[in-house]
């Protein structure tokens, strides 16, 4: 059941990863450097094989190509980095199991937090995601954020994809 938009992150109902072996659900928020708002939507996960599908049905995001990562900590909450509020900060970097230090993108040999661009039409449909390689079991303790603008896939850390706008945990 989604949250409606005044629900808070900390009320919404979640649904951890082994609640069904083949999906799950992650409700996102919007962020902002002051705070977790209110409800953005969902993605569906779905273990297809050895792939993971990423279905989004997100509110608000404009057209066009949006970074889309998995995030090491299980938080949405802003932080104070070098003085500076960021949104969604808790979160942390992206998903490196194996210490790769790489933002590469989805295609290459970098961290696994990279996935493929999150595609919004002029309409506000959004294009589902298929990553390869990874496992529901890899998303639990994490989080999911999506970046304003496009992800070039090699400026560290982030690919210069702009502020996180909204994020889910994924208990």
């Amino acid at each position: 059941m989604p949250a409606s938009d005044a629900t808070p992150i900390a009320e919404q109902p979640r649904t951890p990863a082994d609640a069904d072996a083949d999906t799950l659900i992650v409700y996102m928020n919007r962020v902002t450097p002051d705070e977790v708002g209110a409800s953005a939507g969902t993605i569906t996960v779905t273990q297809r094989g050895d792939d993971l599908v990423f279905s989004p049905n997100l509110m608000g995001l404009n057209p066009g190509k949006h970074g889309f990562h998995i995030h090491q900590n299980p938080s949405c909450e802003p932080e104070v980095k070098d003085g500076k509020k960021i949104a969604a900060a808790a979160a942390g970097g992206h998903y490196d199991p194996t210490d790769t230090g790489q933002h590469t993108g989805p295609d290459g040999n970098g961290h696994k937090g990279d996935l493929p661009m999150l595609e919004v039409d002029d309409m506000g449909v959004q294009q589902d995601v298929t990553m390869p390689g990874l496992t529901l079991n890899d998303l639990q303790n994490r989080a999911l954020v999506v970046h304003q603008g496009q992800d070039d896939y090699s400026t560290n850390p982030a690919g210069a994809s702009g502020p996180r706008i909204a994020c889910g945990v994924i208990d």
